[in-house]
């Protein structure tokens, strides 16, 4: 239980970034503005439980693991859910990411 808050911390931050990547090519206007103010209020969701993960966990773990992971997952949903190209560079600094939480979380 002890990471599943700064997960879903990750999943909320995550969200958010896809909301504002999804309408970021759309003309401003009512409908705009609903999914900014949804991409905001799911960044204020994941900072309640980051915040809450900080009663538990280190800052100096708890951050390093929570950027970490947003970055891959963003790699992850910017290819999926976006059709963004994936380098070999991007799997590479992922990996990477992933492999330094592991030592993190030791």
């Amino acid at each position: 239980m002890r990471y599943a808050y700064l997960a879903l911390a990750v999943a909320f931050n995550v969200g958010a970034y896809a909301v504002f990547k999804a309408i970021s090519g759309r003309p401003y206007g009512a409908s705009w503005l609903a999914m900014f103010a949804l991409g905001l209020a799911l960044g204020g969701v994941n900072t309640f439980f980051f915040a809450t993960a900080l009663r538990e966990l280190k800052l100096a773990v708890a951050y390093p693991v929570f950027a970490g992971a947003s970055i891959a997952a963003v790699v992850l949903m910017s290819a999926h859910g976006f059709g963004e190209e994936v380098t070999v560079a991007h799997v590479a600094g992922s990996g990477l990411v992933l492999a330094g939480i592991f030592v993190l979380t030791r």
